[in-house]
């Protein structure tokens, strides 16, 4: 007797898998940074290899989005993990015979971040083949939370986990989970056909020929749709503008701060970065909830200006506790951006080159983050954290203003 799986359980062990491996991935960026300042003693080199791992969006993320919409996604996401997990565990393997070093760290954070580039456009691509369109932005909101429950999760574990097993035991434990998650993806069924309720409006999937001239027509053929559709260029120039502005003090700017400026060791670094992530679950939760009818332009406008403004207080906060506040209701702001833009995509662009425009968006997002870090980084050296975050946070606050002139976008 065959028996018929639960139209929500493909969608479930997609979740499941990202959970498991994006609890990896964050106890792997602790570790990262953690160990390359404890092997460099040096900010500008540190933030330099931390930059590694953002540079395949830059250098790949156009031929992968291609590669998406040309394979099968599940497929390709269960080679992603494994190759993730075996460059992942070459950290303790070279630790063991001595021959761990900055440009071992470097190489390690951007062969993951090659995975990533194909992995991350696949799972957004294939979601709508997963659920019921009316269902997209929670669904959305559901996978966004699911990174972000492991990355609350994972700073804590990470916290505990390197006194027990050592900053290179945390990258052993990160292969683990990529290993997992292939597990997970091994079982999920994607249906050959899309349910009736998928065939029209704007999920309607035309049968499209590929482009004439093969994986550089099919590039240019993506180009072209971001940049003649307004809504999605004035996405894409907007969010390269404010990761650009933001990502590398967010990210880089943390640890740092919390040495520098705060006073703390890594403990309260996992702390920050769990509050962090425990504000983006609670505003995940209610957009999930509540947001499937709110107009996407203007939250992602909007989480873009409020996501710089929170950065301002940063300048005033000399204490730990006060600092987690203020952590906290910066973590409000980003889901504001992350889940509209990613229905929104799923709602305006054809499925045949879905996976095009979410590799577009991992350009603008990954890609000038890395470029974002390194500044961070040699800035750093000569001006305060604190003063950092007072400049992003007046600039990111501008970028969210001037998101309002595109007004395709922000009448989305």
């Amino acid at each position: 007797m065959k028996v018929t799986r639960p139209p929500w359980a493909n969608f479930g062990l997609l979740c499941t898998g990202q959970l498991i491996t994006q609890f990896g991935d964050s106890v792997f960026h602790i570790g990262l940074l953690w160990l390359a300042l404890e092997i460099t003693s040096s900010n500008a080199i540190a933030s330099a290899i931390a930059a590694a791992g953002f540079l395949p969006a830059i250098l790949l993320s156009l031929f992968a989005g291609v590669v998406v919409d040309r394979v099968d996604r599940r497929k390709l996401m269960i080679f992603c993990a494994a190759i993730q997990a075996l460059v992942v565990a070459m950290v303790p393997i070279l630790h063991h015979w001595g021959m761990l070093s900055g440009w071992v760290l470097a190489l390690v954070a951007f062969g993951l971040a090659s995975g990533a580039a194909f992995f991350n456009p696949a799972r957004d691509a294939l979601l709508p083949h997963l659920v019921d369109p009316k269902r997209l932005n929670r669904a959305n909101s559901l996978v966004q939370m699911t990174a972000q429950i492991a990355f609350l999760a994972g700073p804590t574990a990470a916290g505990i986990l390197v006194g027990l097993v050592g900053t290179v035991g945390l990258f052993t434990i990160d292969a683990g989970t990529f290993v997992l998650s292939m597990g997970t993806l091994l079982f999920i069924r994607v249906p050959k056909t899309l349910s009736p309720h998928m065939e029209a409006g704007p999920f309607a999937l035309p049968q499209i020929p590929p482009a004439a001239g093969g994986t550089s027509a099919e590039i240019r053929e993506g180009l072209r749709l971001a940049w003649h559709d307004l809504r999605l260029r004035g996405l894409l120039i907007i969010t390269g503008l404010d990761n650009l502005i933001i990502m590398g003090p967010a990210i880089f700017g943390v640890p740092v701060y919390v040495r520098e400026v705060l006073g703390h060791g890594v403990g309260a670094y996992s702390l920050l970065t769990g509050i962090f992530f425990a504000g983006m679950i609670s505003s995940s939760l209610v957009i999930g909830m509540w947001g499937r009818n709110w107009p996407k332009g203007k939250m992602i406008v909007m989480g873009m200006f409020l996501d710089g403004a929170t950065f301002i207080p940063f300048f005033f906060i000399k204490s730990l506790g006060i600092a987690a506040v203020a952590m906290f209701i910066h973590g409000l702001t980003v889901p504001l951006i992350t889940v509209p833009r990613a229905t929104l995509i799923h709602q305006i662009v054809g499925d045949q080159r879905r996976g095009r425009i979410f590799a577009l968006v991992n350009v603008a997002v990954v890609g000038f983050t890395a470029l974002s870090m390194v500044i961070t980084g040699l800035v750093s050296g000569w001006i305060g954290m604190d003063k950092i975050y007072l400049g992003i946070g007046v600039l990111g606050a501008i970028c969210g203003l001037a998101g309002t002139r595109f007004r395709a976008l922000w009448k989305a």
